[in-house]
């Protein structure tokens, strides 16, 4: 019996002592609060350029048949600023893209971004430098963002 007696007390002393205090639970949960106030707007601005990323690759896209379009027009920028001169279709719109757009004349490739992927503009404006070769600038609202 005694051995039951004492084997018994051990088992309630080791639940006793087993527990979190309030204490310890109240720095957990303030902890987890700081690291998802941190986290979750990180996410957020993650998913939204990784959605203006189709944005950029509609663009780059349209950048590579107005590339070839060049290599024949020799150099003319106003031969090659519609889509139908690209022989290609415009872009359609997604949840993503709102729109890919070609500039008449300067045939500057514009592409914007839904709100879901921040709204930005991805611009590709084309030239030729001093040893004649194709070139395009970067510019829009997503570079300030760093979004392109």
């Amino acid at each position: 019996m005694r051995a039951v007696s004492s084997s018994w007390k051990t088992s309630s002393k080791t639940q006793q002592e087993a527990g979190f205090s309030l204490l310890e639970m109240l720095l957990v949960v303030a902890m987890m609060g700081v690291i998802a106030a941190y986290a979750v707007p990180t996410y957020q601005s993650y998913m939204q350029n990784t959605r203006f990323m189709e944005v950029v690759q509609q663009t780059q896209a349209v950048r590579l048949s107005q590339a070839a379009c060049l290599l024949q027009a020799g150099n003319d920028l106003g031969a090659c600023d519609a889509f139908a001169e690209l022989t290609l279709l415009a872009p359609a719109a997604t949840t993503n893209t709102a729109s890919v757009g070609i500039t008449s004349r300067t045939g500057v490739l514009t592409g914007t971004g839904t709100a879901a992927a921040g709204g930005y503009t991805y611009v590709l404006t084309p030239s030729f430098n001093r040893q004649n070769q194709l070139e395009y600038a970067v510019s829009g609202t997503c570079v300030a963002a760093q979004a392109c």
